[in-house]
Order: C-alpha cells, then sequence, then structure tokens
C-alpha cells in the first residue's frame, strides 16, 4: 500500500523528536525537523521519488532522503526504530500533549518518572508538575487543559479528513449495488464541522453483513481511498486504519426515506419539529408542509434556530455563488505560490477578482512584509492587473491585531490597501475581557474592512479564546465591518451557530479559504458547508458580489 505524505513527514518529525529527547546529534535531528516542515508543502508522492529527486528538494538532505527511501518501502527506517526500541511509549503520546517539546518531556520523565499522558495528568491535578525546575503553576495548568482537550477529541474528525474516505466508499456501494439505495446519515449527513460517527444507510444486503467478495468490488470501484477499510464481516462494521469506524445499517426500500430523515436530523431538531414516526408523509418536504413549517436543508437539522429564523432554500449560499476569494497567502510571506500564480488559478476556476492578504510585519514567524515589501507587492499587483483585465486583484493585508487593538502599521500605510483583514495570532492565552477589548478596538478602527477568524481557533487541537460572539458581531454592524467564515476545515471561525445572528444585524460574512497555496481555494467548499448551516445568505455574503458591486463596497467602506 502506497505511503502517504502525511505519514512519512510524521515519521520524520518523530524521529526529530525523540533524537531531541535521548540527547543525540543535534545537527541531526535539526536537519530532520528541517526536512519535515518543507516536506509538509509537497504535493507530489514522497514514496514515488528517488533518493536522487529528493534531493532536489529544499531542506533535504542525504540522511533524510535515504530516511524517507526506506520507510517508503518498509514503514520504518532504521534510525527511528533504534529510538522507538529504548522510548517508553508513552513519552511519544506526551510529545503530542500541546505544549511540550522533547526538552520538557525528558524532564518529566528523568526527574519525576512519569511516562504516560495519564501519570502526567494525575501529577498535575496534585501539583507535582510545579516542582521540576522550569515548570510554574500557569505551564501546569495548560498542559492540564491540553490534556483534558485532546481526551475530549479522541475518536473525532474534521469533516474535510473523513469526506474523501466516505464518498469513494459511497462511491463504490452505487456502483456494485445500483438497484439500491445508499446514504450516510447523522452528523455526516448533516455535513458537521466535526464527525464523530459515520452510520451509512442502505438498502443492500438485506440478509446478512457484506461479503469478501461484495468488499473487493467496492474497492475496486470505490478507488484507492477505500484500501484502508477492513470489514467485519459478521456485524458490517468497517474500521480504516485512519481511526474511522462505520456502522451499516440495513433498512427495506419502503422505509428508506423516512429512516434517512429521522436518523439524519439531530434529535434536538426532531423534538422541536413535533415530529413522530406518524407524521411522516412519504418525503421530508410534504412532511415538513404536513407539520406547517418551511423545508429545511439537510445541514441546518440540527435544533439551533432553524425554526425560529427559517431560511428559503434559494436564499442560502452555495458555492457557485462565489464571485471572489479572499484573504489569500503569496510568496512574499508564507504562501507557496506567487501573486501571478494565484491570480492565474483563480481566474481558472472562474473567480472574478482576488484578494492578496499575506502577513503583515509583525508576523516575523511567517516572514510578515516590512513597509518595502509591501511597496513592491502593491507595484507588481499593479503590473498584473494591467495584464489580466477584466479580472482584478486587489492589494490587502493580514494585519496582526496587536495586543492592545491596534492595527499593525501606520495609518499612510494602511490607507493603501484595498482591504484590510485584522487577526489575531499572537498572546492567544486571554480572558474574554482582554480578547473583547483587543477585537473591539481592531473592529472600530476604520481601516478593518474584515474581522479575520474572531477564535482564533483550531478544531479538535486548540479551543479559541473566549468571546462574545453576539457583542463582535454587534460592534461589525455598528462599525460596518464584515466577519470572516475562515474555511480551512481546522478553523471554520465563526462558528456557523452565530451566522444566523450576523444575517439578522445586517453584517455581511466573508468565506474565506486563507490559502497559504493555490489549491487551498478550494477549502471555501467547506466554509460554504458550514455558512449554509448557520443560514448564511447569499445577499449578505461579501464575495458572493460581483466585481463591480465588491469595489463599490470598498469604495463606499473607504469613505
Amino acid at each position: 500500500m502506497t505511503v502517504d505524505n502525511h505519514e512519512i513527514v510524521k515519521a520524520l518529525q518523530l524521529y526529530a523528536s525523540l533524537a531531541e529527547l535521548h540527547e543525540e546529534n543535534p545537527f541531526k535531528y535539526k536537519a530532520f525537523a528541517s526536512g519535515a516542515f518543507n516536506l509538509r508543502k509537497i504535493k507530489e508522492p514522497l514514496g514515488d521519488l528517488q533518493e536522487s529527486q529528493l534531493l532536489s528538494i529544499p531542506g533535504v538532505g542525504k540522511s533524510v532522503a535515504k530516511a524517507i527511501v526506506e520507510y517508503s518501502a518498509n514503514r520504518e527506517f532504521p534510525a527511528l526504530q533504534s529510538l522507538l526500541d529504548i522510548t517508553p511509549v508513552g513519552l511519544i503520546a506526551m510529545l503530542g500533549v500541546k505544549g511540550l517539546g522533547p526538552k520538557k518531556v525528558r524532564l518529566i520523565w528523568q526527574e519525576l518518572g512519569i511516562e504516560t499522558v495519564e501519570d502526567l495528568f494525575d501529577a498535575c491535578r496534585q501539583n507535582r508538575l510545579v516542582e521540576v525546575s522550569g515548570f510554574g503553576y500557569k505551564t501546569q495548568q495548560t498542559i492540564l487543559a491540553a490534556i483534558e482537550f485532546s481526551y475530549g477529541a479522541k475518536g473525532k474528525f474534521h469533516l474535510a479528513r473523513v469526506m474523501p474516505y466516505a464518498e469513494s466508499f459511497l462511491r463504490g456501494m452505487r456502483s456494485v449495488f445500483g438497484d439500491e439505495q445508499h446514504e450516510f446519515t447523522g452528523e455526516y449527513y448533516r455535513k458537521s464541522d466535526v464527525i464523530e460517527h459515520l452510520v451509512l444507510l442502505t438498502t443492500a444486503m438485506e440478509m446478512s453483513g457484506i461479503t469478501a467478495s461484495d468488499w473487493d468490488a467496492i474497492a475496486t470501484e470505490g478507488g484507492p481511498d477505500l484500501l484502508g477499510w477492513t470489514v467485519d464481516e459478521a456485524t458490517g462494521v468497517l474500521k480504516h486504519e485512519q481511526g474511522f469506524v462505520m456502522e451499516m445499517e440495513v433498512v427495506m426500500h419502503a422505509d428508506f426515506d423516512r429512516m434517512l430523515f429521522e436518523r439524519g436530523a439531530a434529535s434536538r431538531h426532531i423534538e422541536l419539529l413535533g415530529y413522530t414516526a406518524t407524521d411522516w408523509k412519504g418525503s421530508d418536504r410534504d412532511t415538513y408542509a404536513h407539520k406547517g413549517v418551511n423545508f429545511v436543508v439537510p445541514c441546518r437539522r440540527e435544533g439551533h434556530r432553524e425554526f425560529e429564523r427559517p431560511v428559503e432554500e434559494t436564499s442560502l449560499l452555495k458555492y457557485s455563488d462565489i464571485k471572489g476569494v479572499l484573504h489569500n497567502h503569496t510568496t512574499y510571506s508564507d504562501g507557496l505560490n506567487s501573486v501571478e500564480e494565484m491570480a492565474l488559478y483563480a481566474m481558472e476556476i472562474g473567480m472574478e477578482y482576488l484578494g492578496i492578504c499575506d502577513h503583515s510585519k509583525t508576523a516575523g514567524y511567517a516572514r510578515g512584509l516590512q513597509v518595502e515589501r509591501v511597496l513592491q507587492q502593491f507595484d507588481e499587483i499593479d503590473t498584473l492587473n494591467q495584464q489580466l483585465w477584466p479580472f482584478k486583484i486587489f492589494k490587502g493585508i493580514e494585519s496582526d491585531i496587536l495586543s492592545n487593538g491596534d492595527l499593525d502599521y501606520e495609518p499612510e500605510i494602511l490607507r493603501g490597501f484595498d482591504l484590510v483583514v485584522a487577526s489575531v495570532h499572537s498572546n492567544l492565552n486571554m480572558t474574554q475581557e482582554k480578547a473583547m477589548d483587543r477585537l473591539l478596538r481592531a473592529i472600530e478602527n476604520p481601516y478593518t474592512t474584515i474581522l479575520g477568524h474572531p477564535t482564533g481557533r483550531l478544531l479538535l487541537m486548540r479551543e479559541g479564546y473566549p468571546i462574545d460572539h453576539h457583542k463582535v458581531i454587534d460592534a461589525c454592524a455598528a462599525n460596518g465591518v464584515a466577519i470572516e467564515l475562515n474555511a480551512h476545515p481546522y478553523r471554520l471561525d465563526i462558528d456557523w451557530r452565530y451566522i444566523d445572528y450576523a444575517m439578522e444585524k445586517g453584517v455581511m460574512v466573508s468565506v474565506n479559504p486563507d490559502a497559504h497555496e493555490k489549491m487551498g481555494y478550494l477549502d471555501m467548499h467547506f466554509g460554504v458547508l458550514s455558512g449554509q448551516k448557520g443560514g448564511l445568505q447569499t445577499s449578505q455574503t461579501l464575495n458572493a458580489l460581483n466585481l463591480v458591486e465588491f469595489e463599490a463596497y470598498l469604495a463606499k467602506r473607504k469613505k
């Protein structure tokens, strides 16, 4: 089975961490860490490359290239295996705890004799970690919170991670059992941001579980993403090597539509609808009509505010409504593609305009733009706009919101941008009072066009800093600032649960990919799905404006 790039990068990073943990040659483990970092950006399958080809990749030296070739062939390489043999398994899990690097894990291991995350958790609860040199109470509490968060995330996966495997399976089922009906229910049916349970409703195999020969056919038709599944023929439960578990629920043809409706909706939605099985009228549309309510699209059946604030299906944002792609990074800061490459691909996928928003000067970790680089980029954009008309590139910036709420350039520089996405990237450990003061000051800044990823969250990895969403949205409404729905599937920030309030207050929402390479534009699909859950309407989606409308919006905003 082909080893994917993600797995190879993880193996190289693991070696670097273990080598540092065991205090091996720092030049070597730093080379592996650097190689792993650079290889995250490579899209070409690393397992298909020869050692000589790997050496041409920046940051990849001979030892790293050799390790990649060995790992691709055997799923291991000797240097890594040697370290794994002398490392307690629990220490590897500890290395995955946010806030703990190899040096800190070594201290905990050597001074407290702790070798598992569970023991570390108990030590934090008993305030034993503060006894270790270099650890204070605040660090201890941070580690404790990180462990608790990781516990809660077990068995949960981002929609974007599950989707290729789920869709390939569905494709295989439809090909092999073409006369039957198949759909995923529950969270996947509603396209939730995070998926915990995969349940496939099917009319196939009414008398028994899927057979080995059936499985072979499905895997052949579904494509390579199916190869990681194994099936329990007795129960029909499937497990994937990535950790997903899928249950197959077989129903009769006559019950399929009703069961899909009942299992696809959240229990709170069913409760608010006042639905019982006797209310079923043959289709979901007829059933809603029978109950005297507007039709609710599947993704909104969450029991949130879909009945309190109904939205006509035709007014909900669709991907085809998107006219421009805003908040994107280029090689000027930490992106992988040039301004021109980003523009040409935006044109290729049918966009009318592009907003370049590289990082601002304070973001040194991301090669944030000093003023001279800003002006250099302006000149390049002017030249490209002459060449690419009627497509247009807008001069933007993702300005850090500084600790005091200020934006990251002087007014005379901010004035030169067409749009400013204001985002928090540093000092994320804030109280709600501090976070709100910081955000509100940025929203009130006359140069702020869009408030970027309002909570800074990373789904399943980092909780956002606490904010009062309603007050933030009220401030955006009062100051004519749009709010970002960051479409990266690990962010999806603003959370969909607050979008309907933004709609009520007349706040424009911008579905931005935060793309660091051109293919990142496609993340807008996930942003649209999340937006639909919150009732995001095309009329209030900033980048659903056509070019003329968007230019007018920016001109009005500048006044």
